[in-house]
């Protein structure tokens, strides 16, 4: 099959988050099982300087009266993975992030700027003969490619399958309607059935309602976001197909983070060899200055700083279990108050508490290797990848049951690989936290655990037939 994907941002190219690390890895897994993927990503500034020399240009012209589209064909040197990137000054070579400026807010024209990423996705997906190349499947990826879904809606002829995944949905790319002209689809699509959202327009909507197929990134989050509580006010939309709903779990790239291969941290180590690990603790806590006694539990923290990630119930859970000698890393940044939070714990106990604001590749990994546990108390998870991570690595999640979270770390039966708790309340928190610790004193149950987590198989291998069977299908009918 030929598949084009599509997404905002592709590892290890650019990443703010989950995304990245799926659009950059999915497609490589297929390929590995002789499938034809190319990517389409927009250029942002230095992106560039990341890929191999461009091979070929194409002028898509000015549809959005902003400067030519370039479509620039290249491929990512790491992988071999071939991608188009999508050049246009005015709308990507910006010294900010791809979504928000330096104050973290929207940049204003981001509905033009994904829009024109989408149009190039669906003009490719439609006119295979612009690049020689006739995708079978157009694959998109959250709020910022779902444009893409309305405008071959709009142009009303036969196209590919598409399939939009939902890496998180509360993300879902509303617009005012005053800005719905630049974008030049169709005002036909604005009914409560298409893509008009509570007196808005979103992108999001547009890639739910106009696709073939939708997917979540866990199965339990594609059952969680047919309700209120979690459906973001799409639950409704969502509801209403659920015939072409479904969930496959994120993968894993075990070439990246795999404690028997990482180059980014200090000992590498395996399910027999788990003394490494302590000494990848040691380092840890030597590197932050803190109290070395490797006998005491460290938590740690890599995430968003924010109240979907429960990071004000661990602000308040932790005195606690740092009074009974704890230790805490974290890295992160979001919210400005609870980044004050966390910097005012570190202060109060600067032999117990490392704080980084911020987000470091080389770092995180040291800290899935270093720390005991990892805690993920969210609100909602879409799918984690950090506990995935973090079971390979011997490091046990605390997690709340939610989405990916509840389909992946257990704590009962005979598959116990971390500590689970159901309420998003901070007496929820600190009695799994208590359990973990009870655990980690007893040191044969303790790694009996660490050696169950690390046998666990979340890699892209175990999970492209699923997405393979999809694609069979939707091209099946």
């Amino acid at each position: 099959m030929k598949i084009l994907f599509a997404a905002s941002e592709i590892y290890p190219l650019i990443k703010t988050g989950g995304l990245a690390d799926v659009a950059g890895a999915l497609p490589v897994a297929l390929r590995k099982k002789g499938h034809d993927v190319k990517l389409i990503m927009p250029a942002y500034q230095g992106i560039l300087e990341k890929v191999a020399p461009i091979q070929k240009r194409i002028n898509l012209g000015n549809p959005f009266g902003v400067g030519d589209l370039l479509l620039l064909e290249s491929h990512i040197p790491a992988n071999d993975t071939p991608i188009w990137l999508l050049q246009c000054q005015a709308l990507y070579e910006r010294e900010d992030g791809p979504y928000v400026d330096k104050r973290g807010v929207d940049f204003a024209d981001n509905h033009i700027r994904f829009a024109a990423l989408s149009w190039a996705a669906a003009t490719l997906a439609a006119n295979g003969s612009l690049i020689d190349w006739q995708a079978d499947i157009l694959h998109l990826n959250d709020w910022q490619t779902g444009f893409a879904a309305a405008y071959l809606e709009s142009w009303k002829t036969e196209h590919i399958p598409v399939v939009t995944t939902v890496h998180n949905l509360r993300y879902n790319g509303s617009f005012d309607m005053d800005q719905f002209p630049a974008t030049h689809l169709s005002p036909e699509l604005l009914s409560m059935h298409g893509m008009e959202f509570y007196g808005r327009f979103s992108g999001l909507k547009a890639g739910l309602v106009y696709a073939d197929a939708v997917t979540t990134v866990s199965p339990t989050y594609a059952q969680e976001i047919l309700t209120p509580e979690y459906g973001d006010g799409l639950d409704g939309t969502l509801r209403a197909m659920q015939d072409k709903l479904s969930g496959i779990l994120n993968g894993v790239d075990y070439d990246q983070w795999s404690p028997e291969k990482d180059t980014l941290i200090p000992h590498r180590y395996n399910q027999n060899s788990l003394d490494q690990k302590r000494l990848n603790k040691l380092a840890l806590l030597k590197e932050n200055n803190l109290s070395e006694d490797v006998e005491q539990p460290l938590f740690g923290v890599i995430s968003r700083l924010t109240e979907q990630k429960g990071l004000d119930l661990i602000l308040e859970a932790m005195p606690a279990m740092l009074e009974k000698g704890a230790r805490l890393i974290v890295l992160g940044s979001g919210d400005k108050n609870l980044e004050s939070g966390y910097l005012e714990l570190q202060k109060n106990y600067p032999d117990q508490v490392s704080v980084r604001i911020g987000y470091f590749e080389d770092y995180s990994h040291r800290i899935q290797a270093g720390i005991d546990a990892l805690l993920i108390p969210s609100r909602f998870e879409p799918c984690g990848l950090t506990q995935l991570y973090a079971l390979k690595y011997g490091t046990l999640p605390v997690v709340r049951k939610t989405g990916g979270l509840a389909d992946t770390v257990f704590e009962e039966g005979n598959r116990q690989n971390g500590f689970v708790f159901k309420e998003a309340s901070v007496h929820s928190l600190q009695e799994a936290m208590e359990r973990c610790i009870a655990c980690f004193y007893d040191q044969q149950s303790w790694q009996e655990r660490q050696k169950n987590a690390m046998s666990y198989d979340y890699s892209w291998e175990a999970v492209t037939d699923q997405w393979i069977d999809l694609y069979q299908t939707l091209l099946s009918k």
